[in-house]
């Protein structure tokens, strides 16, 4: 049996075509790794705010449905490094009565630093938004509790 020889022109190729592809590969799995941080950074924000709307929710008035919005918020996000700044917490609480609603906006800038070589900005501002009904028959305070048959 005779061996077949490849000839000149061929020499080197996959060589070539490997340092060429390496590359790529490599930016495209760290673009990946940028875009799970920021869906996993989303998914934080969301529930973040998700919870403190709810703390929120079951507050007497509205002074402290602000204050437990904010502590939730933050206690939520107290361990993530990658909020530069800690989270910024806005309560709406306009519509504070029962059968309203209240209105928690949480944003977070998203350090992209170590990934911006490959095209990421530096930081991406991410912003997670919830509402939840005040309950009708929840008792807010003030007069005290109702009395059956007193038309309250």
């Amino acid at each position: 049996m005779r061996r077949r020889r490849s000839p000149d022109g061929d020499r080197g190729s996959m060589s070539l075509e490997l340092v060429l592809v390496t590359p790529l590969f490599v930016a495209f799995l760290l673009f990946l790794a940028g875009a799970g941080r920021m869906v996993d950074a989303q998914s934080q924000v969301d529930g973040a705010a998700r919870d403190a709307v709810r703390a929120a929710s079951i507050a007497r008035d509205a002074g402290s449905a602000q204050e437990l919005a904010q502590e939730t918020a933050t206690a939520g996000l107290r361990d993530s490094h990658w909020c530069s700044g800690g989270p910024s917490v806005q309560t709406n609480v306009s519509d504070f009565a029962p059968g309203g609603h209240v209105e928690v906006t949480i944003v977070c800038d998203v350090n992209l630093s170590d990934l911006a070589f490959i095209g990421l900005p530096g930081t991406k501002r991410l912003q997670g938004r919830s509402v939840a009904p005040i309950d009708t028959f929840t008792f807010r305070g003030g007069e005290g509790p109702a009395e059956p048959g007193d038309g309250r």
